[in-house]
């Protein structure tokens, strides 16, 4: 496991150093972060067709083949840069900021944005949010005290939260193209039934009868 926490901090210190710190169209599934990175953000609900209020615009959707970095960054500060044209007489951008995903629930959330975030991202984020190191920011995020955390932050949170992923689910590194899954990709490998199928073995004896038995967790 050593080694493959190794593999992964180096990968992200190239990818720390070659990144491109320039302002380009927003692209929230990005591999850097586009944003200032001091944002004063206030979130609002959306009214839908339906009649309903909801966390997000009409017709957001999850930015496609994400990997996990810009994954963590939209779980940790929403989607604050968001925005749409409205063309009249003459266009008009507004801006309409989405809360951290870390806050999304099937309540405030149209039910199909809510299942394709369910499936393919919620697993493997809440998963990163039980490392010990980001209780804090969790918790924070939660009772609504955190409001945009920097690069230089966010790299380390992502990093102890990668950590812990690995040290949970030790056969991930014998797949050499782990550093370049999607959040979606993550979730299924760490999903009940991949965990049956290669996680790590754990002897269990059991008291009465001094047997042991071989049991994936």
């Amino acid at each position: 496991m050593d080694a493959a926490v190794q593999k992964m901090e180096e990968a992200m210190r190239k990818s720390k150093s070659t990144a491109a710190r320039i302002m380009q169209p927003h692209n929230p599934g990005s591999e850097t972060d586009e944003s200032i990175e001091t944002v004063q953000v206030t979130y609002q609900n959306y009214c839908h067709d339906d009649g309903h209020s909801y966390y997000v615009p009409n017709q957001y959707d999850l930015p496609q083949k994400t990997r996990m970095l810009p994954a963590f960054r939209l779980w940790i500060n929403g989607d604050a840069m968001n925005e749409k044209t409205i063309t009249n007489r003459s266009a008009a951008i507004i801006k309409e900021p989405v809360r951290p995903f870390l806050l999304w629930n099937k309540d405030q959330i149209p039910k199909r944005l809510w299942n394709k975030f369910k499936s393919g991202w919620l697993k493997v984020l809440s998963t990163m949010m039980e490392a010990e190191g980001l209780n804090a920011v969790k918790m924070a995020i939660l009772n609504g005290e955190q409001s945009h955390v920097d690069e230089r932050e966010m790299n380390l949170l992502f990093d102890e939260g990668m950590k812990y992923l690995l040290a949970r689910h030790e056969f991930i590194a014998k797949n050499k193209t782990f550093l370049q899954w999607t959040v979606t990709t993550w979730s299924h490998k760490i999903n009940y039934i991949s965990v049956l199928k290669n996680g790590t073995l754990h002897v269990i004896t059991f008291p009465m009868t001094g047997v042991s038995e071989r049991q994936c967790s």
